[in-house]
């Protein structure tokens, strides 16, 4: 309710209707300013009046009697007008009651107390705050009405604050009671025709922190300096606040020099400037590990793996947390302060032990940016390789495919031909008992006669479905073992083997697997090759084929990328073509091709119904 009466208060100030913040699709109607709104905007029309009003107040204060009603008066007529003018948040925001209640209590041990000192600070305050003000963006257009007010406060702090209600200076210089009474509020009152657009503040109040502190700073070493310079003028503070003002010039005239010099070295603003982009850590050393780790030859998941690495490296990152198209990772500890960034596809948050500092927000952004850019360039690099990769298969393909095509007509007749020889043998022709072989081939070439004519369609045109022909997956099972009966490898069928397989894939697959099997035997000679077939107990049940070995494991390095893109460092030395494109057309068949085991003794492939996996 607090946030909503913030909006509202707002959306009244500015005179339009807004929207609910936190449902933004219903706008709200009928909302009129209230009189809160109303008395905010009328104070930010008249806040020249109002600064000019607490200046005179004070200046009032001032020159009252010291430690008399009067004082006291015109000090909390000055307090209640700063109350008003609101120099540090939006003059439409309610006061908490712990910034209420400390800025009562400040007031009331002020003006109970009237010290000498507390005056000198609440002066010294002022002047920061308006300092700050010359420095903010807007400082061209009301620039010159702050420095008016400025000017006004250290003149009356050096010259009456400080030698009247700190020191209780007796004898003043002739003139100086007139011209702090009379002369002053005269400059005061030109600040009434200087240039001030109350549209600059109508909002918020805002003043720059960094140069309203280094200005504070500032009064205090030259009122502190003043009065230590009071040793070597005899205790004359008049003569020590020249003195030291004039020392003060020097100085800052020397420093602007050496800052800033129009000719040879860059200045002391060089220092400064490496010393705030530095942040305590060795951010070009960092920046070359990173350049070094881009061009190695790596992937873009380890790359970015090595990247967080040399991020946990900096003591002021507790933990991190990354969101990537090759994963999420995250290390070290959240915390309650963190920042996030998100460059192309990489979103990263870092979590640090305080509330980052702009400065190092900056770096952070920074760093993120840079991880983003290189992490991106890796992937770009994986993507172009795999494109080189398969343009050289596909260019390969294409100069053989014509040779292939004819061969497999010439195959498809052949087989067409021996399949009508068997159709058409009838009782006149002799009977007598086919070989082994004779029956081996009537069983295989009824289905490569299949196969030839599923390839042929596909070579005429790619974009036919890759399924291919269903079968019972009895059937293919059935002719799985008799044409693989001499490969040594170990067949287990389980389940009712009711459900159908579509007989391209599951051969792709099988056919794939074994080859590199057999490949892999060639080195290993006494690793086992295992086929196993799970089915379920209706036509469209899960069917799982497994394809398994006792060798030795295949790298972690081709595993990162063994279905994604060809490989150069796979078991057989190959490029893993053939596991790519067995991948692609299990997929488009809506099957998943998986590594479901890598270990030395169990190297396991499966192939099942993508919804049916839990990956």
């Amino acid at each position: 309710m607090h946030r909503l009466s913030r909006a509202l208060a707002r959306c009244g100030d500015s005179g339009y209707a807004c929207r609910c913040r936190d449902n933004p699709l219903k706008p709200m109607t009928n909302v009129f300013p209230s009189k809160t709104a109303t008395l905010n905007s009328s104070l930010a029309r008249w806040r020249r009046w109002v600064i000019l009003a607490m200046l005179l107040s004070l200046h009032a204060g001032l020159i009252s009697p010291a430690g008399g009603d009067f004082q006291r008066i015109w000090l909390t007529v000055h307090f209640g007008l700063f109350l008003l003018w609101q120099p540090f948040i939006s003059t439409a925001r309610e006061l908490n009651m712990f910034a209420t209640t400390l800025f009562f209590v400040i007031t009331g041990v002020v003006i109970f107390s009237l010290s000498g000192w507390m005056m000198m600070t609440w002066v010294a305050i002022l002047i920061a705050i308006m300092g700050g003000k010359v420095f903010t963006q807007q400082a061209a257009r009301r620039g010159r009405f702050y420095l008016v007010a400025v000017f006004y406060l250290f003149t009356v702090l050096l010259l009456w604050a400080v030698p009247v209600l700190l020191l209780n200076i007796k004898s003043l210089p002739d003139g100086l009671p007139t011209l702090v009474k009379i002369s002053l509020p005269i400059v005061l009152l030109t600040m009434a025709v200087l240039p001030y657009r109350a549209e600059d503040e109508a909002s918020a109040q805002v003043f720059d922190f960094f140069y309203s502190l280094f200005i504070f700073q500032l009064v205090v070493v030259l009122v502190l300096g003043s009065l230590a310079a009071m040793r070597v003028t005899d205790n004359s503070y008049f003569s020590a606040v020249l003195l030291t003002v004039l020392s003060f010039s020097g100085a800052l005239l020397i420093l602007a020099a050496l800052w800033a010099p129009r000719v040879g070295y860059g200045g002391l603003r060089t220092y400064f400037s490496r010393y705030l982009m530095s942040v305590g850590m060795p951010f070009e050393l960092w920046m070359r590990r990173i350049a070094a780790l881009s061009e190695a030859d790596m992937t873009s998941a380890r790359f970015l793996q090595t990247a967080m690495v040399e991020v946990a490296t900096m003591p002021w990152v507790f933990g991190c947390k990354l969101t990537a198209p090759d994963g999420n990772g995250e290390f070290g500890t959240a915390t309650r302060h963190s920042a996030q960034f998100r460059y192309h596809e990489l979103d990263v948050t870092f979590h640090t032990e305080s509330q980052l500092s702009p400065a190092l927000f900056l770096h952070l952004r920074l760093l993120a940016q840079v991880v983003g850019e290189f992490y991106e360039g890796k992937r770009r690099e994986q993507f172009i390789k795999q494109n080189a990769y398969m343009q050289a298969v596909h260019e390969t393909g294409a100069k053989l495919t014509h040779d292939v095509k004819n061969l497999l007509q010439s195959l498809y007749a052949l087989t067409s031909k021996s399949t009508v020889r068997q159709r058409g043998a009838g009782p006149q022709d002799e009977r007598r008992t086919p070989t082994p072989y004779e029956a081996m081939l009537d069983r295989q070439l009824p289905q490569l006669t299949k196969r030839l004519q599923t390839t042929l369609d596909k070579l005429q045109n790619p974009a036919l479905g890759s399924t291919g022909i269903l079968l019972p997956a009895e059937d293919w099972w059935n002719d799985v073992v008799a044409r693989h009966a001499g490969s040594g490898a170990s067949f287990a069928a389980r389940g009712s083997m009711a459900a159908t397989v579509p007989v391209n894939l599951f051969d792709t697959v099988l056919e794939n697997c074994l080859e590199n099997s057999r490949k892999k035997k060639q080195r290993e000679p006494d690793i086992a090759v295992s086929i196993a077939l799970s089915t379920g107990s209706s036509a469209d049940a899960e069917v799982v084929l497994t394809i398994a070995d006792t060798g030795s494991a295949i790298p972690s390095a081709a595993v990162d990328s063994l279905f994604n893109a060809p490989v150069a460092n796979s078991r057989g030395g190959g490029l893993g073509i053939g596991l790519y494109q067995a991948y692609k057309q299990a997929e488009q068949a809506g099957y998943l091709l998986s590594l479901t085991a890598n270990t030395a003794g169990d190297v396991q492939f499966a192939l099942k119904r993508a919804h049916h996996t839990s990956e």
